[in-house]
């Protein structure tokens, strides 16, 4: 085998893989088939989310060098199609229902006003 064979071999990285969080936070580290360190964090616009040392994240590698970037975690509860569920831990969550309803799980701390149908009440 050429040794430019065997380097170009060796560098190969899949696209996609799944790793675990060894440093916490934005950027993160994300032990793959070696750690990797200051991996960027990205997520749809308006949810914000950190990942804990531990976690299992997927981890994407594009543009010209591969540089990867934290793009999620594994489904860990069902939920039905067409819905949403926020959480962080059992019990605890916001359901967005595809019938329209948002479904509130846990204790409920309102900052700021209150408005039900259009009508201010006092919080």
């Amino acid at each position: 085998m050429w040794l430019s064979q065997r380097r170009q071999t060796e560098l190969e990285e899949t696209t996609a893989e799944l790793g675990q969080v060894t440093v916490p936070g934005a950027p993160a580290g994300v032990a793959l088939a070696g750690e990797r360190r200051d991996v960027a964090l990205c997520l749809p616009g308006g949810y914000h989310w950190t990942p804990k040392r531990g976690d299992t994240v997927l981890v994407v590698k594009g543009g010209a060098e591969g540089a990867p970037c934290i793009v999620g975690t594994p489904a860990g509860q069902k939920v039905p199609a067409g819905e949403v569920f926020l959480s962080v831990k059992n019990g605890v969550g916001i359901r967005l229902t595809a019938d329209g309803r948002i479904c509130l799980m846990g204790p409920v701390e309102i900052a700021g006003s209150l408005s039900v149908n259009g009508k201010e009440m006092e919080v």
